[in-house]
This record gives structure tokens, sequence and C-alpha cells, in this order.
């Protein structure tokens, strides 16, 4: 008789799929879960902007495109966020100051990677171009070509880099000078990239939007400006049949703010939403179970096709501990609220409910299914040591009165000990008045945490229900109404409901 795998043996992955990819590449590639293509699509070139909330899972696609790359295909995965973003607005590269200006520093940088990973394929035509040589290793000598050009960035800050060129060759030829701005040195960059057709392929991703904190005009300047080069780039590499091709990582609610044009051909035609919601009120049916499903059976045999039916109870009791009419919730319903619908939460809550399973101080049902002990536990648990620090880390980058801000707000939230409550109450409790100034202090912090999760609005009409942003581009924050704690910091917190 085959023997069904105990909750305890599931797999729900790591935090960070860096991590899992780095420490344990094998299951992180068997347990990936890609339910839309996307993958598939970004090989195949027929999308280059993966869109989604923090934790949806965009990283993780960058390193399975990185792990599972064929024999013919280079992957280089860079970190944006380790760059001064705000300074490539300020990089004099030989044209007047402006946007313009700024799309052709962020090209500059984009290819100069691609540059430099067509020239890690040996078998590159480039490397029989003595122009191409010449160029490159004068943008190397100057930083352009490193891994994370911060230097090049910060030196073409504080002067015009001119960069020299031999007296024959197509550069010289077409600028007739010893020597070129940077500026001018890009089209013919970008020719050598979109000619190279090589027997390999190149895909560059750009990741680590997620840990830019935009408080700062400057960084949506910077940051539209570099979606701008990444997508006239990939433009001009499907235009000449390129072997290369540059994937952009992005949170949806950032996109969605930023000053482009062409924001709406570049998603409608080349973009892929990371879209794990439920909107049709059915949780049982919400794709981030499917991923829970796929994910904790991957490495193992045998394992239950819907991990929640087969280990979960159908409700969970809400209260009737202390005297009171107890309230029973769908299971499915009741996870899905810990959440902020993205699979990293959904998966950290089953992974802190399996620890506590396999510590041995509660024990499983005859069944070997979890108990409501088990899930309040590792419901405690998860809500305590990951979901507190989740929304800290949503409000990182925050400096002087507004880190002060961001810091009180949370302390306010914890000791207010309530579950819902007005921005009045909220602004006398932060404060100690209720100041036109005060109230606009108030406004700002409950907006930052409102889009990281930590709470939604209580509205009311026909029926009352909870809305909570979960990186909907569409919904705002609502100061007229009650504001309602999400459900994981009411754990956390021991807040009465």
């Amino acid at each position: 008789m085959t023997r069904s795998p105990k909750f305890t043996e599931l797999y729900f992955g790591m935090a960070d799929s860096k991590n899992e990819a780095r420490e344990n590449p094998e299951a992180f590639i068997s347990s990936f879960v890609d339910p839309q293509g996307i993958v598939d699509d970004l090989r195949n070139r027929r999308r280059f902007l993966v869109l989604g909330p923090k934790g949806a899972g965009k990283s993780a696609v960058a390193w399975y495109l990185d792990l599972t790359a064929s024999p013919d295909e280079l992957v280089s995965a860079r970190d944006i966020s380790e760059l001064p973003i705000a300074d490539v607005e300020r990089m004099k590269t030989g044209d007047s100051a402006g946007v313009g200006r700024t799309v052709t520093a962020w090209k500059l940088i984009i290819l100069c990677a691609l540059l430099d990973l067509a020239l890690k394929d040996q078998s590159s035509p480039l490397h029989q171009i003595s122009e191409v040589q010449r160029v490159e290793k004068e943008l190397r000598k100057q930083g352009f070509m490193d891994p994370t050009p911060i230097k090049a960035v910060l030196e073409t800050t504080k002067s015009t880099y001119k960069l020299p060129i031999p007296t024959v060759g197509e550069v010289f030829a077409r600028e007739k000078t010893s020597s070129v701005h940077l500026a001018n040195i890009v089209p013919f960059v970008e020719k050598w990239v979109a000619e190279s057709r090589g027997q390999n392929r190149y895909t560059l991703i750009l990741d680590g939007i997620d840990s830019i904190y935009l408080n700062d005009p400057q960084y949506f300047t910077s940051v539209s400006a570099m979606v701008q080069a990444v997508y006239s780039i990939n433009q001009a590499l499907r235009a000449s049949q390129s072997s290369a091709h540059v994937v952009l990582l992005v949170r949806n609610d950032l996109f969605s703010r930023l000053a482009l044009a062409d924001a709406g051909k570049m998603r409608e035609d080349f973009g892929a939403d990371l879209d794990w919601r439920i909107l049709s009120g059915q949780p049982r049916q919400a794709p981030l179970f499917k991923l829970v499903s796929k994910k904790a059976g991957s490495l193992i045999e045998n394992a239950p096709a819907d991990i929640v039916a087969a280990y979960f109870p159908s409700d969970v009791q809400l209260g009737g501990r202390g005297g009171g009419a107890p309230q029973w919730v769908q299971i499915h319903q009741y996870l899905l609220n810990l959440t902020r619908h993205t699979p990293r939460d959904i998966l950290r809550l089953f992974e802190h409910i399996r620890r506590v399973a396999a510590s041995g101080d509660l024990g499983l049902t005859r069944e070997g299914k979890v108990t409501q002990q088990i899930i309040r536990e590792g419901v405690l648990q998860y809500s305590s040591k990951y979901f507190v620090d989740a929304i800290h880390n949503e409000l990182v980058g925050r400096e002087g009165d507004e880190y002060g801000l961001v810091r009180e707000g949370m302390v306010t939230l914890r000791h207010l000990n309530k579950s819902s409550f007005t921005l009045q109450e909220f602004t006398s409790e932060c404060f100690g008045d209720s100041t036109i100034e005060s109230r606009k202090k108030a406004e700002k912090i409950l907006t930052w945490l409102f889009f990281a999760g930590a709470l939604g609005n209580l509205r009311s009409g026909s029926e009352t229900y909870m809305q909570f942003y979960h990186r909907r581009e569409d919904t705002d924050v609502y100061f007229k109404g009650k504001l309602v704690l999400h459900n994981a910091l009411v754990h956390a917190w021991n807040v009465p409901r």
C-alpha cells in the first residue's frame, strides 16, 4: 500500500527566491510554478515586462530563467537597486539636461551590460570586430562594463567624459574626431548588439526595483527613463532579429505611477502580470492554493493534489475559548485573509504551520491532519515573526522626520488596541491632538501603511466589506470611513476584534 506523505514532509520553499535558488537549486527548479506561462513568453521574446506586487514571484522568474537556461542561452540578472538611481539623471553624457539625456544614460548602462554578456560568448561575431574591442576596452576602463557600474555613474555626474576612438572604423568615419561624447557612442553600441546574431541567445534581466522606496520625485523621473530605455532597446533588437533581449521586472503599482507616454502599449503588447488574486469571491478557487499544492508536493511522491483538503479542517474556529459563542470561518477564506494575496505570504504562512506541526508539541489528528491548535499557533508565529517584519520592510527607505513618522505610526497602530478605527482616533493617539497639521501627518502615515498592506478600508453599502490594497492600482485609501487593521497584525499584536 502506498503511503501518503505526512504534512511535515511537505516543501514550501524559502522566503527569498534568491536564497532558495542558491541553497537548493534542484528543489527550487522542481517546485517552481508558472501557471501563466510567463517563462515561455520571455524565452520566446514575446514579452519583456514582468509586473507584479512585491512577493509575487518576479525574482523567482529571473532565477528560474538563469538556472534552467539551455546551452545556447546566456542569462545575466542585474540588481538595479544597487545603482545610485537618482544620480543617473545627472550623468553628463554630452546631451542637454532633460528626460532625453536620462534615457540616453540608461541606454548606455543597459547596452554595456548586454555587450558584456555577448562578449562572454566566445562564438560571438563581435570578437571579430576590432573597433568593438577598442571601444569595449575604454568603456570597461571607465567602469561601464562592471556588473554594477556605480563608479561610472558617479564619475560622469561630476564631469563630461569623452571616449577616445581610433582613427579608423565606423565611429571615426561618422564623427571624424579623436573622441566622442558618451551619447554619441550609444547608437554604435546598440547597433553592434542588435546585429549580433551568433549561435547563442543573450537575456539580460533587470531586477531589484522592489527594493527602491520612491520617496524622491527624482526616482520617478529616473525609473521612468529606465523603462523607456528598455522599451526602446527591445524594439531595436526585435527589429533586427537580434540574439539579445532585455527583461524588466517591476512592481505593478510603481509602473502605474510612472510618467510614460507608451505605458499602455508596453503593458498591453509586452507585459505579463503576476496576479494571484481571486476577484470572484470564490477563495477555494484562488490561484494561490494551486501554487501551494504544486509546490508542496513537488519533491515527494504521492502528494495529494489538494493540500488544503488533505491536511486541513474545512473550517477554523474563531473565539469561543473565553465563554463567548464561537464563529466558524471557511478554511480557504481564513488563510487568504492572513495574506496580502502574494505567493510569499501564503507560502510563509503554510511553512510556519508546518514548523509547528513538525515540532511535535501539538499533535496531528489520527488522520494526519493539522488541528485547530496547530493552525492557531502557526498563524501566530507567521504573524509575529514574518508579517510584522514584512510590513516594516515595505516602509524601508524613509529618512529623518519621515523615518520617525513611520516608527510612530507602527507604534500607534499597535497601541490603539483596535482592529478598526477612524482617522481622528489614530491622529489623537499618535499626536495627542487633532490639529490640521497633525491630521496631515496622520494621513501621510496611514497612506504609507495602506500601500504596505498593513490596513484597509471598511466600506458600507448594500453590505459591509473590507477593502485592502494588496497592490491593486485601482484602489486608494479612504479617510472618511473606518480603517481596518490587517488580520495578521491583529494576531501578531493580540488586538481584540
